[in-house]
């Protein structure tokens, strides 16, 4: 095992944790909130790749506007500050991020992973909640990225968990505090007060593989909780959804009985999460997020001609009996 102070001092000292220039800008500037389009123009303008990228970001189908945008300001202004700032850091991010050579690990298919699931919390927490989707989106899209940082460290105790984690449908985070005496998560939360990100986005990924919805009965909504439910999805090498009850169970305590939504929303995160992978070229997922729940079900046969309220009955109905035989082993 490997004591928390080597970890801390590990990441605080190695320049593989340090971020672009550009987006420790962005953090910066975000820490008052009077700086609007014009502050964040400026350090984006001083470096035209950035500002192709910024502009073919805002230009792309994911957001859909109907005229091209040209200037910096405009995109600044439709696009909203924070979503550019979060594609400065994301983007920026993915670019200084390590792919070490540890075994099974692809930093391509963990930041598929990341775009995919930040993407479902955007959405989860713009239709169920009053927090700011693009503050979910950045919970959930760092909750694994202390992983490579830590492979680059200790590649053959990373090499032999990751394989067994995707072989033997075990969390990471199990194997490392058993192996290591800490985990990701731990990590992860130690970079995001590095990085001067906050409280709020260092407790959710801190969180994320905790037993959070086990462990609870009911669960108001948060960014804990849906950074948690975010880390519950398949991820883009899984041939199989094997915490698919688990999400369910995650998703109805926190959102109550709404799973008549969920196939919307997991299409809206399949088609927004492949339009960002686009843009960073990382491919596209070999499995949706859809596919994954219409497998989940294949064994329930839902009236198609019932009222929606009738076919929310039956989800309720057949995942419950799930749950309370999985809780009951």
């Amino acid at each position: 095992m490997y004591s928390k102070d080597e970890l801390t001092e590990y990441l605080s000292k190695s320049q593989l944790c340090a971020l672009p220039q550009s987006a420790s800008r962005m953090i910066e500037l975000a820490k008052d909130p009077s700086h609007g389009p014009k502050e964040y123009a400026e350090p984006i303008s001083a470096d035209l790749g950035l500002s192709t990228q910024v502009l073919r970001f805002v230009n792309s189908s994911f957001f859909g506007f109907r005229h091209k945008i040209t200037s910096l300001p405009m995109a600044l202004t439709l696009a909203s500050v924070r979503t550019i700032r979060n594609f400065v850091f994301w983007n920026g991010l993915f670019a200084v991020l390590p792919n070490p050579q540890c075994g099974p690990f692809s930093v391509k298919k963990l930041f598929q992973d990341a775009l995919r699931r930040a993407v479902f919390a955007r959405v989860v927490a713009e239709r169920f909640t009053e927090y700011d989707s693009d503050e979910a989106f950045m919970c959930a899209l760092l909750q694994d990225m202390a992983i490579p940082i830590l492979a680059k460290k200790w590649g053959n105790e990373y090499a032999d968990m990751i394989q067994k984690s995707n072989t033997q449908q075990v969390r990471l985070s199990t194997l490392e505090r058993d192996r290591m005496g800490w985990d990701h998560a731990e990590a992860g939360e130690i970079l995001t007060i590095n990085w001067g990100l906050g409280e709020f986005v260092g407790n959710a990924v801190s969180q994320h593989v905790n037993n959070f919805f086990t462990d609870n009965d009911s669960s108001e909504p948060s960014l804990v909780g849906i950074t948690a439910l975010s880390a519950l999805l398949p991820k883009v090498q899984d041939r199989q959804w094997f915490e698919n009850i688990a999400f369910v169970d995650g998703y109805r305590k926190m959102f109550g009985p709404k799973l008549a939504e969920l196939p919307e929303i997991l299409k809206i995160a399949d088609d927004d999460g492949e339009r960002l992978i686009s843009l960073v070229n990382l491919g596209t997922a070999p499995k949706r997020f859809k596919e994954h729940w219409d497998n989940t079900l294949k064994n329930l046969t839902l009236t198609n001609s019932a009222p929606p309220e009738t076919v929310e009955d039956q989800l309720e109905k057949y995942f419950t009996q799930l749950i309370g035989a999985g809780e009951s082993k």
